[in-house]
């Protein structure tokens, strides 16, 4: 909406402080200027003070609308408010007058506001005087909206506060809007013209003759409305001169000039009526203006359209002036020739191109025509297609000779067009002119060339059909030699057929061959082929190692060792060489390789490379390795059982003698008083517990020793065996834990966990002679089969005792779990607590690994199951029952007279009467015949069909009214019968004895409903 730019301030919202300043300085100038051309305009009151014909500021209002924007209303508002404020009304109100003042106010507002919006919409807001028909919309908007809703506003203020009549409310509004109308027409076009003023260097003439119009005007304003110019009757009629200068400024100087000579010329009219001189004089005073501001506005408007018509039409000119010079100055720097040429063939207009193509002046062209200047071979082609093209208009390419003057010939394409006129008809002929001589020169060599060339190729078929003659006469002669080598000839063609196809498969079977890297090597050494196999295996492309040398496969070491070398040495004096060992690829990651290099002689014997096959055997070696790895651990395991076995049988026989030398001993001790034999029996009794001990550790390590396993907490079974451990151990060994908060449970027995606990601490303590530290941890691990823990796979407990020692020795490693193993000196150790140890952890479901370091010490882990099972806790102990004095006829099932013949005695030595059967048959047989009997106890291995455990099933359901205790000392079938039977372990001490019998007594009890059928009372034996 604006002409001028409102600088950044505006642009971002007119917050800062120089936009600010800005804005006020715009509102007080224009403010002012209102102000005093309001002031002016109201001296020219005629039919009402506040109606005036003449209203200046309604220009200057409308004009700052179009130059700053509409943001300049409050200063036009603020102006006007003040102006009619202050115009005296003859017996009107102060608040009257303010209210009216108001309203006159908003209307003059209103119109600046509306006729500017209007303005910028429909005629490009201060461009609108650069074209007539802006110029005509620009007048029509000034009489249009904005002047009326002004004189309505002012007029309706005026009657509404009672300042004028409502009879005369049409005749002062009609002169309201007169004068507005003639301030927008007159004023705006003069200041917004003037404001768009750019500046330019200083032209004398231009100035010249703005001066001399304006003086020019202000003389005939003078002349033709001055009072001071005697009125008279024929005086009107210089009204007319005013013409002039107007129309002087319209042709001559431009919009600018004309709005000044119109404003001026309105200046000396309004003057002229204000003093009664002028065309005017002699009417009152508001019809004189009437007729003033009609002058005005004839004058003004249609002089602004001219102006605006004929400035157009200057740009417009000088537009195809400056087109016509650059079409001139292209004309003439083209570089191709240009010419026109009339229906006659004569030419109009040639560039300089085309006088330097044909080599004539450009004032000898014009008066020739273009068939004057051609080669007259070409002639008449070149009339007939200027011809056709005159009458059809049919562009066409030709090319023609030019005569140049000093006889010389030059070639020219012709690229020609019609123009045509209004009608349709060709009025001239463009042609664009091309200088080929050079490439017709170049197509007239090449021409001779290949004439030159058919006639030697001629010449040369000539001399070739002469030497072919010649030829075949030799080859006649030479028939009959060549029929005798045809045989031998065709055998050796088929032979080659025979080798190029063997060598084509052979080529074929190298490059299909990927499991092998098969390539061959010069005599120094460097690759100089390379097949599919090669590059997958070794991953070097084939132009990445063609040219380089074999060594590059070998690792760093055997490089420096200068193995490469010596393998092509071997090769080359023995023919061949194998080897197996580390190769590296292209990523510089290595793999076990087969490697085969063969020397390659021609049929000299004279060596001329090497054949290398490479084979990638990692794989199949580490499969070897594992399978080693296997039969070794297999091995070690199958010797493991069978020492299992053979210490599983040995330890049943010696818990049977041991039960002999433990129960006459305890017997002795009971029965005889003096001190020395006491001491003897006593010595007995400890040397067949020290043998018990020995034999649990056996069956420990054969995992044959009947377990009661329950659920345990780690963590409080190592808290509750510390005291055991730290006795164990020296005083100069640390003990240290190391157990994780969320150990999970385990199922073992506690006792031998326990003891093997013990047995890995003693064996720790032997190895730290001068004192060190042993730590035991405890750690939840998940373990597969690739981790190589025998197999393992799933949850487990890692209990680990690590010594600081002396380590143990590689070869000794494998043999530590073997019973009667030991490296410690004679009468030291019995070589069974690490037999224990074993057999424990594989009895319980998982396993036992050594890590050992020479000097560094040594890591023993137990690798217990993970149980999901609730921790087992620990029972309270049950108040004992008081029975009856032991009594009653106990049947004895032993097949060993000795050992049927001890346990009888101790059984004895509680009160019981006994009885012996030699075998589970006799048992039964002896029940059978309905004796009285009223506990059995059998040996649970017995020879015969049936052993202790079928004995007591078979008792326990033809006679459930009868107790069975089991008796062993080893049996694979014990597991099995516990739970459902009271087992007594061989050799059983008399306590235990006991203590079975009234447990059994008790269960057959409350099994059948009765209580013990004991009588009270018992006796001490």
């Amino acid at each position: 909406m604006t002409l001028l730019p409102r600088g950044k301030s505006e642009a971002a919202g007119g917050l800062d402080a120089r936009g600010i300043a800005q804005y006020c300085a715009e509102f007080l100038v224009i403010g002012v200027a209102y102000f005093f051309l309001a002031k002016a305009g109201l001296t020219l009151a005629s039919i009402h003070p506040s109606a005036t014909p003449i209203w200046p500021p309604a220009g200057l209002a409308l004009a700052a609308v179009l130059l700053r924007g509409i943001r300049v209303w409050p200063a036009i508002y603020l102006a006007s408010l003040l102006a009619n404020a202050s115009t005296e009304i003859p017996n009107a109100s102060m608040e009257g007058q303010f209210l009216s003042a108001m309203g006159i106010a908003a209307g003059n507002t209103i119109e600046a506001v509306l006729t500017g919006y209007l303005v910028t919409l429909w005629s490009d807001a201060g461009r609108t005087f650069d074209s007539p028909k802006d110029v005509a919309k620009f007048a029509l908007l000034c009489l249009g909206p904005g002047a009326v809703i002004s004189a309505t506003a002012g007029v309706s203020s005026l009657v509404l506060a009672g300042y004028a009549e409502l009879a005369k409310f049409p005749a002062i509004a009609f002169t309201w809007w007169l004068g507005d109308v003639a301030g927008a027409l007159v004023v705006t076009p003069l200041i917004v013209l003037w404001a768009r003023i750019q500046f330019r260097p200083f032209n004398f003439v231009r100035f010249s003759e703005s001066l001399g119009l304006h003086v020019t005007a202000a003389a005939v304003g003078l002349v033709a409305f001055s009072p001071l110019v005697e009125q008279t009757a024929s005086r009107s009629a210089l009204s007319f001169l005013a013409v002039l200068p107007l129309l002087a400024a319209a042709l001559r100087c431009g919009p600018r000039d004309t709005a000044t000579a119109a404003f001026i010329l309105s200046c000396f009219a309004v003057w002229g009526t204000l003093t009664a001189g002028g065309p005017f004089a002699g009417m009152p005073l508001n019809d004189a203006f009437l007729l003033v501001i009609a002058f005005v506005i004839s004058c003004a408007v249609p002089s602004l359209i001219l102006s605006a018509d004929v400035a157009e039409r200057k740009g417009i000119e000088a537009r195809l002036r400056q087109q016509s010079q650059d079409l001139r100055a292209v004309f003439g720097q083209a570089l191709v020739g240009i010419a026109r040429i009339d229906t006659t063939g004569r030419f109009t207009i040639l560039n300089d191109r085309f006088c330097e193509i044909v080599q004539r002046p450009l004032d000898e062209l014009v008066r020739q025509r273009l068939e004057d200047i051609v080669d007259p071979e070409d002639r008449r082609q070149i009339l007939d297609l200027l011809g056709d093209a005159v009458h059809t208009g049919n562009e066409f390419v030709t090319e023609v000779r030019y005569a140049l003057p000093d006889g010389a010939i030059v070639w020219a394409k012709h690229s020609v067009s019609a123009i045509f006129d209004q009608n349709g008809a060709v009025r001239h002929l463009v042609a664009i002119v091309e200088d080929v001589s050079a490439r017709r020169l170049a197509e007239a060599k090449l021409r001779r060339a290949h004439d030159d060339l058919e006639r030697t190729v001629d010449e040369r078929t000539m001399a070739l059909r002469n030497a072919n003659d010649v030829l075949n006469t030799e080859i006649q002669q030479r028939n009959r030699v060549e029929a005798a080598l045809k045989h031998d000839i065709s055998e050796r063609r088929a032979a080659q057929r025979a080798l190029a196809e063997s060598e084509r498969r052979f080529r074929l079977l190298v490059q299909g061959v990927t499991d092998y890297a098969l390539f061959m090597l010069d005599t120094k050494g460097c690759v100089t082929n390379w097949n599919t196999g090669a590059q997958r295996i070794h991953q070097y492309a084939t132009d990445e190692i063609i040219g380089v040398h074999f060594s590059r496969f070998y690792p760093e070491e055997e490089q420096l060792r200068g193995e490469p070398a010596r393998a092509l040495r071997v090769a080359s004096y023995e023919g061949k060489h194998r080897a197996e060992g580390w190769q590296v690829r292209r990523d510089e990651t290595a793999f076990w390789a087969s490697v085969v290099i063969e020397a390659i002689r021609d049929e000299n014997g004279a060596l001329v490379g090497y054949a290398k096959i490479t084979r990638d055997i990692t794989e199949r070696r580490e499969a070897q390795l594992a399978l080693e790895r296997a039969q070794g651990q297999l091995a070690q395991s199958q010797k493991m059982e069978a020492l299992g076995q053979l210490t599983g049988s040995i330890a049943h026989d010696f818990n049977n003698l041991l039960m002999i030398m433990s129960g006459y001993a305890q017997i002795l001790r009971r029965k005889l008083s003096e001190p020395k034999l006491l001491q003897a029996a006593e010595a007995v009794h400890t040397a067949a517990r020290r043998g018990e001990s020995l034999t649990r550790q056996l069956l420990a390590f054969s995992r044959r020793q009947p377990i009661m396993p329950v659920i345990v907490d780690l963590a409080e079974r190592i808290e509750a065996v510390h005291e055991m451990l730290v006795g164990s151990l020296r005083g100069n060994v640390a003990l240290k834990h190391d157990v994780a908060h969320d150990v999970w449970p385990v199922e073992v027995d506690i006792a031998e966990l326990e003891l093997a606990l013990v047995n890995v601490a003693v064996n720790a303590r032997d190895a730290m002679p001068g004192g060190g530290t042993l730590t035991l941890s405890v750690r939840n691990v998940t373990l597969k089969k690739s981790d190589g823990v025998e197999q393992l796979e799933g949850d487990f407990v890692a209990l680990s005792l690590t010594d600081t020692g002396v380590g143990i020795a590689p070869d000794v490693l494998p043999k530590i779990f073997e019973p009667f193993f030991t490296t410690k000196a004679l009468g030291k150790g019995t070589g069974l607590g690490l037999a224990q140890v074993y057999g424990f952890s594989r009895q319980s479901g998982g396993t036992v690994v050594v890590k050992s370091t020479v000097g560094s010490g040594t890591t023993f882990t137990v690798y217990l199951p993970r149980s999901h099972a609730t921790v087992t806790k620990s029972a309270e102990p049950l108040p004992t029952q008081q029975f009856a004095a032991a009594q009653g006829m106990v049947l004895i099932v032993e097949d060993s007279p000795e050992v049927a013949e001890v346990t009888a005695s101790l059984v004895e030595q509680l009160g019981y009467r006994t009885t012996r059967a030699g075998n589970a048959t006799e048992a039964l047989s002896r029940l059978q015949r309905g004796e009285k009997i009223n506990v059995v106890f059998s040996d649970i291995v017995m020879p015969g069909s049936m052993n202790g455990i079928a004995l007591a099933h078979e008792i326990s359901n033809r006679y459930p009214q009868i107790p069975v205790l089991l008796a062993s000392g080893y049996s694979d079938m014990v597991q099995a019968a516990e739970g459902r039977f009271v087992i007594l372990r061989k050799p059983f001490q008399l306590p235990a004895l006991e203590r079975s019998m009234r447990e059994i007594i008790e269960r057959t009890a409350i099994a059948n409903g009765r209580v013990v059928p004991f009588p009270q009372g018992r006796g001490t034996p």
